[in-house]
């Protein structure tokens, strides 16, 4: 299938819009919706469609709006699959997972985005746990375990203080 740059497109197994950048061999380049760019591999990526079938929109209806909004952080999803790193044995896989949450928290640093979610699994701790020995000490910095509504146990909310926060 061919994406053109600038093209919306979807992911299989994921919610909202992707802005297609570029190709190599095997993966895709995409946007998202927060300005995060990802690598992705080719046979998930889809060409969004227009809506049809009677659907009529319409601006300015007047809708009740709700009265608290809920704030869903972005989020990195750690496990190996996600990240296509299931060849990698366990040593360097943990050395890459870490590698990939740096570059994530720096760039929400960067964005001065104030909340992100990092998913590590439940598991064994390790990932989880070298994870927060990385932030621990770092200045702006907070974290602690998401809400079990927020993609389950497996997983850590980050709060930075977007004034103070060091860059990893």
């Amino acid at each position: 299938m061919q994406f053109s740059t600038g093209e919306w497109v979807s992911l299989l197994h994921e919610t909202g819009k992707f802005e297609f950048l570029r190709m190599d061999a095997f993966h895709a380049i995409v946007r998202d919706e927060m300005g995060f760019e990802r690598k992705v591999e080719r046979k998930f990526l889809v060409k969004r469609q227009p809506m049809s079938g009677g659907v009529v929109l319409k601006d300015n209806v007047s809708q009740k709006q709700p009265s608290k909004t809920v704030e869903t952080p972005k989020s990195i999803d750690l496990h190996a699959d996600a990240l296509n790193l299931d060849h990698l044995p366990p040593h360097r896989l943990l050395e890459e997972q870490l590698a990939h949450c740096k570059r994530f928290l720096n760039e929400a640093i960067q964005k001065r985005i104030p909340k992100v979610l990092i998913i590590h699994g439940v598991g064994e701790g390790v990932l989880r746990q070298s994870i927060r020995a990385m932030l621990k000490h770092k200045k702006g910095i907070r974290c602690h375990d998401a809400n079990y509504s927020q993609k389950g146990v497996g997983s850590t909310l980050v709060e930075i203080q977007v004034n103070s926060a060091e860059r990893l």
